[in-house]
């Protein structure tokens, strides 16, 4: 009899563990959806739909962290007008490598002063 609790209490504790992981998967595979269509959030965003992003609907859109807004803002606002474009918007950001010589002015040699 206590064997046969005890297989069942186990198997209560996998059933309740796979559901656990069941959920998180789930929200997961939401999430990473969410992120993976950037014009289904380009047109989300742009709430008159004129075909551009304000700082204010990029602001609006990010209640909880505006300062990412701004960050994102001036990060893909290409042509600098404080507006972001379907195409700036869901354009992939390169990142800067180190010691990229065509995004970095070269360093001009130090001056030697004379004695």
């Amino acid at each position: 009899m206590k064997k046969n609790i005890l297989t069942i209490l186990a198997m209560c504790g996998v059933v309740a563990g796979f559901a656990a992981n069941f959920a998180t998967a789930a929200e997961e595979e939401k999430k990473a959806k969410k992120k993976a269509d950037p014009a289904a959030r380009f047109a989300k965003l742009d709430k008159d739909s004129d075909g551009k992003i304000t700082a204010e609907e990029l602001k609006a859109g990010f209640k909880k962290k505006p300062e990412m807004a701004e960050k994102i803002l001036k990060a893909k606002d290409k042509n600098k007008d404080g507006n972001l474009s379907k195409e700036e918007f869901v354009a992939k950001r390169t990142p800067k490598k180190k010691g990229d010589a065509a995004k970095k002015p070269a360093k001009k040699p130090a001056k030697k002063k004379d004695a």
